[in-house]
């Protein structure tokens, strides 16, 4: 949907560019999240998508057509855009706040009224106890969520969200997250998403690019990302719990012995975990109920047993460590 060909920028003030001959592609419905360290370009990438900076090189084209021939407002109007200082206009009313696009486009008042309406109680919050507050009446987790409201408002085909919950604690960080994730599979957006921290990034991206000095380094899912990692760079980057991680992208089913061809009846010492689980869960509940083993159901019928053994064995494998 979105395809970046041999895309540059240089800002007058630096000799470096800010972003070197990048070509790459967002596919429709997937959220492509961009990380790397301050000042590898994440932001200049994603505002150069709706123009808010154009490039010195190469092309920009939203399903086929370059982002050039396009007139910049009537552009950014199809694209909903979040930022971390989330940027809601302090007169408005959280309500105007929201129906701010829709009435740029000329909306009936009845069809703005009902879209508003349905964003506020989609972010999980109560119209009539929000609607009519301003900006600073909110918390930083529902100022968050009224950004995306807004974003989201003339129901635009890609969303670019830059860094949208790093100024927010962390316990409600994750919770934005979650709430993001619930979200995407009713709305299935396009979304290119910012940040500079690697298990935001792999939590939420169905394909991660990771930057560092303007140039790309790695492309890829984030379980092709921790297990072939390109280079010491993103080895760094991805830390040293990387095995952790890569046991939360791993479901339980996969390292699970089968009970498919099982003769006699099966034991079990009361300790479970769905099929689909991370096979993090099901390490923590073995730490927690000092076991090797457990488990594993779809619904209520046993499928399989899960040992500490075949866990090592796999993070060992693929991670190259210790454990």
């Amino acid at each position: 949907m979105i395809h970046f060909d041999q895309v540059s920028k240089t800002f007058a003030a630096s000799q470096r560019p800010a972003v070197d001959r990048i070509t790459l592609h967002v596919k429709q419905g997937n959220i492509c999240v961009f990380v790397g360290p301050s000042g590898c370009g994440k932001t200049t990438i994603l505002r150069m998508i709706n123009r808010l900076v154009t490039p010195d090189g190469g092309t920009i084209t939203i399903d086929g057509r370059s982002i050039m021939q396009m007139d910049p407002p009537a552009l950014r109007r199809t694209i909903g855009y979040v930022i971390q200082q989330v940027g809601l206009l302090p007169h408005r009313t959280i309500a105007q706040n929201i129906a701010l696009v829709p009435e740029l486009l000329k909306w009936p008042r009845d069809k703005t009224e009902k879209r508003v309406l349905e964003l506020i109680e989609m972010m999980g919050l109560d119209p009539s106890e929000v609607g009519h507050k301003y900006p600073h009446q909110l918390s930083g987790g529902q100022a968050q969520r009224v950004g995306v409201a807004r974003a989201l408002a003339a129901d635009p085909p890609i969303m670019l969200m830059d860094e949208p919950f790093a100024a927010v604690d962390p316990i409600v960080r994750l919770r934005l997250q979650d709430e993001f994730l619930r979200l995407q599979q009713t709305v299935q957006k396009t979304i290119c998403f910012v940040t500079h921290d690697i298990n935001e990034a792999i939590k939420l991206g169905d394909y991660l690019v990771v930057l560092k000095e303007g140039r790309l380094v790695q492309t890829g899912t984030p379980i092709e990302i921790l297990t072939q990692p390109e280079d010491d760079f993103v080895l760094s980057l991805l830390g040293d719990d990387r095995g952790v991680k890569i046991l939360d992208l791993t479901r339980a089913e996969t390292l699970m012995e089968p009970f498919e061809n099982r003769l006699g009846p099966i034991k079990s010492n009361g300790h479970r975990v769905q099929s689909i689980d991370p096979v993090k869960i099901a390490l923590e509940m073995m730490m927690q109920k000092n076991t090797d083993e457990i488990l594993v159901c779809k619904g209520t019928r046993p499928v399989g047993i899960l040992r500490w053994p075949a866990i090592k064995t796999h993070v060992n494998r693929i991670s190259g460590g210790t454990v």
